[in-house]
């Protein structure tokens, strides 16, 4: 499904995910249909005299393995830096995102050097730079971030606040539960949540108003679903695995789940992650989505926190009513300006 001109009226920036880079700090397309949506996209922002500013990201979790290289060697950095300002002026677009996936240690103050080299040469044209961090406790890849000294380069950072839980091709694709829980986890996976990981940042660099949560459109599919692991609670629930592996869908865009017979009303409410899910023992399916209502919770958490907003993955995965999209405008996310107070007990 292509982003469409009323999904674009509703977002303060569009993100085109991902152009490429080379190993020696070059950037192209990944094929001709990558370039058409892109093209696309800005013929349309365009034609609706939109507000919306462009941006395009590079990195994501299957082009990122040459940023260590590319940034810890001035040569390839400069020429990646000269890369992204051509993108820049070529399609006269307006930022970039930088979503390496993700740093370990010993790139640490090399990203940082990366970073503020990009933003000098940015700011001379008043270019827009954002950066995704990783979700915390996961794989503690928070540790490899100078978050204090990012701060100082990028206008604001998108939080990998998802994908906590799902119907991964591993042994990590059990058990059932939100991609996106506001609060809560089970077991080991306890601080799997989007509160622990803003409260690690925010309490880290006392600056809320830098930080966007994510808010997942698409639902996630297990199938072979077993036991509750907890009697409490009926979100988490064990995965009979097939080859190490569950079956399901990791990601399911509303569309798709519309064609295979899913109803999203009425469902069940998990109280304690803030999260909609939907169980079928007869089936064994669990479906795990965003609501109305657990949108709601993440809109009025970063209202609440004076976090600076949300974003999302990804528009084109809503329904042909932009259900979702609508529920994330209509409560009122842009009409408070976070002052920059610490709303977390840190």
């Amino acid at each position: 499904m292509e982003i469409n001109r009323q999904q674009l009226s509703k977002l303060t920036h569009v993100i085109f995910a991902y152009v490429e880079m080379s190993s020696n700090g070059t950037l192209k397309f990944r094929s001709k249909v990558s370039r058409r949506r892109f093209s696309d996209l800005r013929y349309k922002v365009k034609m609706n005299n939109s507000k919306t500013k462009i941006m395009f990201s590079i990195g994501g979790s299957e082009n990122s393995n040459h940023f260590p290289e590319v940034v810890a060697d001035s040569e390839k950095r400069k020429r990646f830096i000269n890369s992204i300002l051509d993108f820049l002026d070529v399609y006269r677009i307006n930022g970039v995102d930088i979503s390496w996936a993700w740093p370990k240690e010993e790139d640490k103050w090399n990203y940082v050097t990366f970073l503020r080299e990009l933003r000098q040469e940015l700011s001379t044209f008043a270019y827009i730079l954002s950066i995704k961090v990783p979700p915390v406790n996961v794989g503690d890849w928070e540790m490899n971030y100078e978050m204090e000294e990012i701060l100082d380069h990028v206008d604001f950072i998108n939080a990998f606040t998802m994908d906590y839980y799902g119907a991964w091709g591993d042994e990590w694709g059990t058990p059932t539960g939100p991609s996106s829980p506001l609060y809560s986890g089970i077991g080991t996976r306890k601080t799997f949540n989007v509160d622990w990981t803003m409260k690690y940042y925010v309490c880290r660099t006392k600056r809320p108003e830098k930080f966007n949560i994510a808010i997942p459109f698409y639902g996630t599919l297990w199938r072979n679903v077993e036991d509750l692991i907890n009697p409490d609670y009926e979100i988490w629930r064990n995965v009979e695995l097939k080859g190490n592996k569950p079956e399901g869908r990791a990601y399911m865009s509303r569309l798709d789940m519309a064609r295979e017979g899913w109803k999203v009303t009425p469902a069940y409410w998990d109280q304690a992650t803030n999260s909609s899910y939907i169980w079928d023992p007869n089936k064994r399916t669990f479906l795990a989505f965003e609501s109305d209502r657990s949108i709601e919770a993440k809109t009025n958490y970063v209202n609440e926190m004076g976090l600076g907003g949300v974003w999302i993955w990804a528009v084109d995965m809503d329904d042909e009513r932009n259900s979702l999209l609508n529920t994330v405008t209509s409560n009122g996310l842009c009409a408070k300006e976070s002052d920059g107070t610490i709303k977390y007990k840190c």
